[in-house]
């Protein structure tokens, strides 16, 4: 995490807010062009940070189905691949393993149909034990955890601590710096690079 700096998060946090937003309007946000937001954004999308941008769909919503956990007690050495196999069937939506060798599956379906989808999906032998859940209400609320994100200064690397200073060398640049020092350096370093390119 030690490449993030505030902007990074600031885009982060913005695009967890809505995944539609423009790269104009982040832009805005955040002080940088458009462009220089789509370069950080396809950076955090390198590091993979950010892994894709997807519509989730509530599919109980409008299919009219329940909404199940399932619990799966696999055999053992069995966890591997019956999460493989769950993690590709129609209906799963959502699948976990857990350190207990247990899967755990979120399943569009009545309880009554998710014996046959286990049977249909996985082998006797993969399966000891199952249990089912009619799930009643669901939330996801996906976290950055900024506050335990190191974002760290430009020039020297040490933890920003609280807001630090921002330094806007160009219309289309801005760094993040943990004391006055270092924003001294930083524009002190463009202006001497831009004396070069003119001179």
């Amino acid at each position: 995490m030690s490449e993030l700096d505030a902007t990074d998060v600031t885009i982060l946090e913005l695009l967890m807010e809505d995944a539609r937003r423009s790269y104009r309007e982040i832009a805005e946000d955040v002080g940088l062009s458009p462009p220089t937001v789509s370069n950080r954004v396809d950076r955090l999308r390198d590091l993979g940070i950010v892994q894709g941008f997807t519509v989730e769909v509530d599919r109980a919503a409008f299919s009219g189905e329940d909404e199940c956990l399932v619990v799966i007690e696999t055999s053992l050495g069995e966890s591997d691949a019956a999460f493989a196999r769950l993690r590709d069937a129609d209906d799963v939506e959502h699948v976990f393993r857990t350190v207990e060798s247990a899967v755990v599956a979120k399943v569009v379906s009545s309880p009554a149909a998710v014996h046959g989808l286990l049977e249909d999906v996985l082998s006797d032998d993969q399966v000891r034990d199952y249990h089912v859940q009619s799930v009643l209400e669901s939330a996801w609320q996906p976290q950055l955890g900024a506050d335990e994100l190191d974002v760290e200064c430009s020039i020297c690397g040490k933890q920003i601590a609280g807001d630090g200073e921002t330094v806007e060398v160009d219309s289309d640049d801005t760094y993040h710096v943990c004391c006055s020092a270092c924003a001294e350096k930083i524009a002190e370093q463009y202006e001497s690079l831009k004396e070069g390119v003119d001179g």
